[in-house]
């Protein structure tokens, strides 16, 4: 069953291919995304049933080192993730073709879809930090796409700031992926685990607090959050719900996986106190917005906080209810943006 891990990244990747092949027909790229979909929910599942009946999952590509090659890795957390984020995608899809909703009217909408899911499943996958960033790659290529398909200048100004900033989270993610093959040796997540603990004070801290940084961009927690209000409203609304229950989850996905297999301990307080502001300040912004969209998304940068909270008090209870509502609001924040 090992040989299934990577199952779902080459399905949404060869659906995004078939998708431009076909860009002329849009029932076609409709049946092909369908399908596609429910094929990648199907082997989610499965995945995760494997889970639960023989532990954790791993693949790797080539014949590689641990150290240096791609390791996809399949375990309660990211499978439970998987199928759920694979089931939203797919209902929304549903909905945009149900809905006639412009978006899909452009050719390059479904590639770029698959690309997106593509992305995604990489992310929750990933068992080594640059795979990491190339699935984060991915979905920046997708998620840009698809929020200025309509190429208005709401949409082209928004998408800039998009881009240019997750750009500096990939390079602080890059940038934090050398450091900790130069001092460890490894990128393989695994291997991490056992070797930063010898990492001097230090270095230990500096490295977390970069890949910290990095993934608190993606998730948008204070003071890091303010390109999210901004970027969300302007696409359109099927595409908004997916990056609205999807995208800021998957950059605290990196950050329960941080500090908890990485760097385990060692920013609690720190994560406490920006959950906390984190919390405070997304409410406060919806308090001061008159425009749904624009609440439904200072909501989520609010609700960022209770998880990065519930990740810095990192007892077994806090990371279960932290996972428990990364759960509930990837489906709940989704239906939201769509109603």
């Amino acid at each position: 069953m090992t040989s299934l891990v990577p199952v779902p990244l080459a399905l949404a990747l060869l659906g995004a291919a078939l998708n431009v092949i076909a860009v002329r027909s849009r029932a076609t790229q409709r049946v092909i995304s369908i399908v596609t979909l429910t094929a990648i929910t199907a082997v989610s599942v499965v995945l995760l049933v494997e889970v639960e009946r023989n532990g954790t999952l791993v693949a790797r590509g080539g014949d590689w080192s641990a150290s240096v090659g791609i390791a996809y890795v399949a375990d309660h957390l990211s499978a439970s993730l998987l199928v759920v984020a694979t089931a939203v995608l797919a209902i929304v899809l549903v909905y945009t073709i149900g809905q006639h909703a412009k978006d899909e009217a452009s050719p390059w909408y479904h590639p770029a879809y698959m690309a997106l899911a593509g992305g995604i499943a990489n992310a929750f996958l990933a068992g080594d930090l640059f795979n990491l960033f190339v699935a984060f790659e991915l979905m920046l290529m997708a998620s840009y796409v698809l929020m200025t398909l309509h190429g208005t200048d709401a949409q082209i100004r928004s998408g800039t700031t998009y881009v240019v900033l997750n750009v500096i989270e990939s390079m602080l993610l890059l940038l934090g992926v050398g450091l900790l093959f130069a001092a460890t040796g490894t990128v393989n997540m695994a291997e991490l685990s056992q070797r930063t603990g010898d990492l001097p004070d230090g270095v230990r801290l500096g490295l977390n607090l970069l890949l910290l940084i990095a993934f608190g961009l993606k998730a948008a927690v204070f003071p890091l959050f303010f390109w999210l209000p901004d970027s969300y409203p302007a696409a359109p609304g099927p595409v908004t719900a997916v990056f609205a229950g999807l995208l800021t989850k998957i950059g605290v996905y990196a950050i329960i996986r941080s500090e908890t297999v990485l760097f385990p301990g060692g920013n609690g307080t720190l994560l406490i106190v920006i959950g906390c502001l984190t919390m405070i300040v997304g409410v406060l912004g919806a308090i001061a917005q008159a425009d749904m969209k624009r609440i439904l998304s200072f909501h989520i940068v609010s609700q960022i906080g209770y998880m990065v909270a519930g990740i810095g008090i990192g007892t077994s209870a806090a990371l279960a209810a932290t996972i428990f509502f990364v759960i509930h609001q990837i489906p709940i924040k989704t239906s939201l943006f769509l109603v």
